[in-house]
């Protein structure tokens, strides 16, 4: 079997800025206005708040991969083993698919990447450069967990 590594896909700190900007749409569920540091990316995440609840003003690391593992066999699917996984460092994990691309022609070559997690949408809106690797129909893997307060 061949074996490939795939290393992180995407990873930055965001801050939460807004919570349920447009109203709440959905009991359990909250859509959640972030920035980031690093790729100074715009977010916008629907969480489940029931398992996992968020706050404005708090800090998350997120991470965006196509596997758990670190490696793909020679098809794309992941390669399991015993020996714990990535998860393992995040609080809140969801497996999804990216549905559409949009990237800008203009001379800030912006990208959208929108992603479904089963229904709980994700976009994420910045510099495609950090982006170019993800492509339309790709399953990915989000982790989340909070930071500290400074």
């Amino acid at each position: 079997m061949d074996v490939e590594v795939e290393g992180v896909q995407f990873e930055d700190d965001f801050e939460i800025n807004e919570k349920d900007p447009d109203g709440k749409k959905f009991d359990r569920v909250s859509r959640y206005i972030c920035q980031s540091d690093l790729y100074d990316m715009n977010l916008t995440l629907d969480v489940n708040t029931e398992i996992y609840p968020l706050s404005v003003g708090e800090r998350i690391k997120l991470m965006l991969t196509n596997t758990l593992e670190g490696e793909q066999n020679a098809s794309g699917e992941a390669v399991w083993e015993q020996t714990g996984t990535q998860m393992d460092d995040f609080e809140y994990v969801m497996h999804g698919k990216i549905f559409k691309i949009e990237t800008s022609q203009n001379v800030d070559n912006q990208q959208k990447l929108y992603i479904s997690f089963g229904g709980l949408l994700m976009l994420l809106v910045g510099d495609a450069k950090p982006l170019e690797q993800f492509k339309l129909d790709m399953y990915v893997y989000l982790m989340v967990k909070k930071l500290a307060a400074n």
